[in-house]
């Protein structure tokens, strides 16, 4: 049973290794050549919204398309405030994966196209909400 869960363990680490390095230093490398701010310039209107800088947008992105650990590889980089990992984390955690869960969705004879819009849309609202109620100091 131990060593059942060494190989269980070590194969959870690589899959999510496998996903996490390379974009963490992609993330790492769009900072250095600071192509990540000519990114975030482009992203800042939308994010101020939701109280996030636009540096985190390609996080939200990785999070969106990929999965929600692309984004945490994305933004760890990032100097990022507790308040803004907290309003990050719930709107991924509400519309994180959309594109495989919509497929998921569809196959489970539910109106994809409604769930995506709806997660989307909640994962939107929930970072205004945040950005409001959610103090400057947190």
């Amino acid at each position: 049973m131990f060593k059942e869960g060494i190989r269980q363990g070590l194969f959870s680490f690589y899959s999510l290794f496998k996903v996490m390095a390379p974009i963490y230093i992609l993330v790492s490398i769009l900072k250095y050549y600071r192509l990540l701010d000519y990114l975030a310039g482009h992203f800042a209107p939308f994010m101020k919204y939701v109280g996030l800088p636009g540096e985190a947008a390609p996080a939200m992105v990785l999070g969106w398309g990929i999965n929600i650990y692309a984004a945490i590889a994305a933004f760890a980089g990032l100097n990022m405030t507790p308040r803004q990992v907290t309003i990050l984390g719930v709107m991924l955690g509400t519309s994180h994966t959309l594109f495989m869960e919509t497929a998921v969705v569809g196959r489970m004879k539910a109106r994809p196209g409604v769930i995506l819009v709806l997660r989307l849309g909640v994962g939107i609202i929930l970072g205004l909400l945040l950005n409001i109620i959610l103090p400057e100091n947190l």
